[in-house]
């Protein structure tokens, strides 16, 4: 990886200047010109005038110039200038002689240039060694440090210390997750770290698996007031957050660049590992939770699965099965459904996304009767819960307390919606339990059948309802939820004993019914079971 500094030449020494302008001296006094001069190269091909003899505010041309060779590479010129005669340049003559003789001298001073390039040479290389001394001395560093388990913040702040400057991680929007600066007086703060502007965004667009690293210049109109050093952390092929390093002090070297890249894939990895960790856990719970729900191993196995997810079968839960629509993903609304659900119920949610429902798992205290209260919980939040389904309906098992109540919850809840589903969908919160007879002679295909007989049998109380103004179809639903008792009857609808038994004889003549036996009680609870689902009544 380039280094983000500019590598700038240093000056030559001062030796340097002084035994080239001796040579220039010397060469002048033996042609007689009016100047000798010795420029050397610059980096970008250019020519600096690096030693001289004579007046440089005197007239003159240019009578010779020799190039000065260093390494086979022109290095820089041995220039002879001289005064104009009656207003000329030197001739050809002149420019030759001129040349040969200061031949020697030119000598001399590529001796003297190569002399100092070496020089430049062996520095810098051993500026090169140091850096690289110090880049591998910060990695070992930070190495022993992750084999430590130092992770997160305090691998930040490890890297602020033997930066000796500010450094910040950052999300992939460049909101700061953590930052650090060393000891000392508080020159940096948050706000001295990336902001997030369209500009500076710009500047990292380019980042990525290719190029991790880049510098940002100054630029206060973008609010960066400083150069940055920023390092992507990328994973499988993402970037997934930033390090930013803040230039307080000496300028950025390559040790910078370099440790910053090691310690942004350093935490890179570190995120990935504990995303993928987060997603084995969320896995196994779906997988316990699907081999709770078939029953599909045998209890003790079922026991010891679930108590490697943190779940005690044998404390009382709820099941909750919320229907989704067609056209929406199960999986994509499971995690919000479950957050609504807890927190509406207040007790932990385990969440499975099934292809047309999203399951949840519902803890209760221990010894809890909550089953009205989980049904009006749910009914509050059924609003919230429709656009991240698409349905404004739940189904709420019984409590399961043994590992073999969770299949066959789960299978009540399943047919309790397929028959909800078959009448039309009606919005609210179903309870499995009230179905349970009512899903031994019906399903979901079968609900044309259903509401034929539904209308058979309370066809003929309705009609006289309508008729007369009475109220016999009340009166059985009434009677039938009072556990066929008359005296329970007669007090909930505030009317005398005998009032009821003349209501019940005329339900037995008008609809057929022999109320004494139990065949006719439980048809009779069937059609207004069928009859409440199919007119959107309360059930």
């Amino acid at each position: 990886m380039a280094s983000p500094t500019t590598v700038r030449p240093e000056p030559p020494q001062q030796d340097v200047t002084a035994e080239l302008t001796l040579v220039a001296r010397a060469l002048r006094a033996e042609l007689g010109a009016a100047r000798c001069v010795v420029y050397a190269r610059r980096p970008d091909g250019g020519l600096a005038r690096l030693a001289a003899d004579g007046d440089p505010r005197e007239c003159v041309h240019t009578s010779a110039a020799v190039p000065l060779l260093v390494g086979g590479e022109v290095a820089g010129v041995l220039e002879v200038e001289r005064h104009a005669v009656d207003g000329r340049p030197p001739d050809d003559t002149a420019a030759e002689r001129d040349a040969t003789a200061a031949a020697p001298y030119a000598g001399l001073a590529e001796t003297i240039l190569g002399r100092e390039r070496q020089a430049d040479v062996g520095a810098r290389q051993r500026r090169e060694l140091a850096e690289l001394g110090r880049t591998r001395e910060l990695q070992r560093r930070l190495s022993a440090a992750v084999a430590s388990g130092t992770e997160g913040q305090a691998l930040v702040a490890l890297l602020a210390s033997l930066l000796g400057t500010g450094v910040a991680l950052l999300d992939a929007a460049l909101h700061p997750v953590t930052w650090s600066r060393p000891d000392g007086p508080a020159v940096l703060h948050e706000s001295s770290f990336l902001p997030g502007t369209a500009r500076v965004r710009a500047g990292l667009a380019d980042l990525g698996p290719e190029r991790t690293t880049t510098v940002l210049p100054p630029d206060p109109d973008a609010g960066l007031m400083r150069r940055h050093l920023v390092a992507a952390l990328v994973g499988e092929g993402e970037v997934s957050g930033y390090l930013d390093v803040v230039e307080t002090g000496r300028r950025f070297g390559p040790a910078d660049a370099a440790v910053a890249e090691y310690a942004a894939a350093v935490l890179a990895l570190q995120s990935l590992s504990e995303t993928r960790r987060a997603q084995a856990v969320v896995q196994a719970r779906d997988d316990v939770l699907g081999e709770l729900l078939r029953g599909s191993r045998t209890p003790d196995d079922l026991r010891r699965m679930a108590a490697h997810v943190g779940l005690e079968v044998d404390r009382p839960h709820l099941l909750v099965r919320l229907p989704v629509a067609d056209g929406r993903s199960a999986r994509d609304g499971r995690d919000a459904a479950s957050t609504v659900v807890a927190e509406a119920l207040g007790v932990p949610v385990l969440a499975i996304a099934e292809p047309d429902a999203v399951v949840l798992l519902a803890g209760l205290p221990a010894g809890s009767a909550p089953e009205a209260r989980i049904k009006a919980r749910l009914g509050e939040v059924l609003d919230r819960l429709g656009p991240l389904t698409g349905c404004r309906r739940a189904v709420v098992s019984a409590v399961c307390r043994r590992v073999a109540d969770y299949p066959a919850a789960h299978a009540e809840c399943r047919d309790a919606e397929a028959i909800v589903a078959g009448f039309g969908g009606r919005p609210g919160v179903a309870d499995a339990a009230d179905f349970r007879t009512l899903r031994l002679v019906v399903n979901g295909e079968r609900t044309s059948v259903a509401v034929r007989f539904a209308e058979t049998l309370l066809g003929p109380l309705r009609r006289n309802d309508a008729e007369t103004g009475g109220d016999l179809t009340d009166t059985l639903r009434h009677y039938l939820a009072c556990g066929a008792q008359v005296r329970a009857t007669a007090k909930v609808l505030g009317v005398h004993e005998n009032t009821i038994r003349y209501r019940l004889g005329r339900i037995e003549h008008v609809g057929g019914l022999d109320l004494r036996r139990f065949d006719a009680l439980l048809a009779a609870q069937l059609a207004l079971q069928v009859d409440d689902l199919a007119r959107g009544g309360a059930g």
